[in-house]
């Protein structure tokens, strides 16, 4: 059964300049035209419309989407497995953060002090040294002051979210080079890019071209190294590699 475009953006609650955009840049093409070119979605593109919506859901770019579902590689299957994985460290990472508010809520109303440990374990652990290097290297750049404007503002509870969603990254991130994909694989390159957003998302908007860059730099400096490879020995390097690929698109 064909669905016309309209009914499909009721259905899936988007609007129809939504897919009329998707239709444009080749993301998805509806299988029918009727014959006064009004375009018709078969069973097909709804699933494919779901798998869509499900990368947003995930905070993926729609034009890693666009990557990841134009590659010859694409599987459909696989990406909902994919998909099913990071939705479910997000939901994990998210029980964490949550299990930390309670525990804070409860000590509140208690008036009871918490353990210092507790109360901070979820931010990112940034030493002074660090940061004065980041800010002599960096400092003069638009970068830098962004992701320094975009902290000064940060709630507890936002560097909480910044932190756990940082983490459930970063375990895609091994799990991804653990299963033995190759820095061109699909899966590397959505695992890598997950990354690049959340700097964005976090930090400052970072372009494939400067993120590959960061990336390359934090595989030969044997501090960001050790902590990188920590669980996957070779992780920092395989992470560059991938992202030099993602800026060559």
């Amino acid at each position: 059964m064909s669905r016309q475009i309209g009914e499909v953006a009721k259905l899936a609650k988007v609007s129809i300049r939504m897919l009329r955009h998707y239709d444009e840049i080749g993301l998805l093409v509806p299988s029918e035209r009727s014959d006064a070119g009004y375009r018709l979605y078969s069973q097909h593109d709804l699933e494919r419309l779901q798998q869509i919506l499900f990368y947003r859901a995930l905070d993926f770019s729609l034009d890693t989407i666009h990557q990841l579902m134009t590659a010859d590689d694409f599987n459909h299957q696989q990406a909902l497995q994919q998909q099913r994985q990071l939705l479910v460290a997000k939901i994990h990472t998210l029980q964490a953060v949550l299990s930390l508010v309670d525990d804070t809520l409860n000590h509140c109303h208690e008036d009871i002090p918490m353990d210092p440990q507790a109360m901070f374990e979820v931010f990112p652990e940034l030493t002074p040294a660090i940061v004065a290097e980041s800010e002599q290297q960096w400092g003069h750049t638009a970068e830098f002051r962004e992701s320094q404007r975009r902290m000064a503002r940060y709630s507890k509870a936002d560097l909480q979210q910044m932190k756990a969603e940082g983490a459930t990254r970063h375990a895609e991130l091994e799990r991804v080079f653990s299963a033995g994909h190759p820095p061109h694989s699909s899966a590397a390159q959505a695992a890598v890019e997950a990354m690049r957003q959340h700097n964005c998302k976090w930090h400052f908007d970072c372009p494939p071209g400067l993120f590959a860059r960061i990336c390359a730099m934090t595989s030969t400096d044997e501090r960001f190294v050790k902590n990188l490879d920590a669980n996957c020995p070779g992780l920092a390097a395989w992470q560059a590699q991938t992202a030099a690929i993602l800026a060559q698109f």
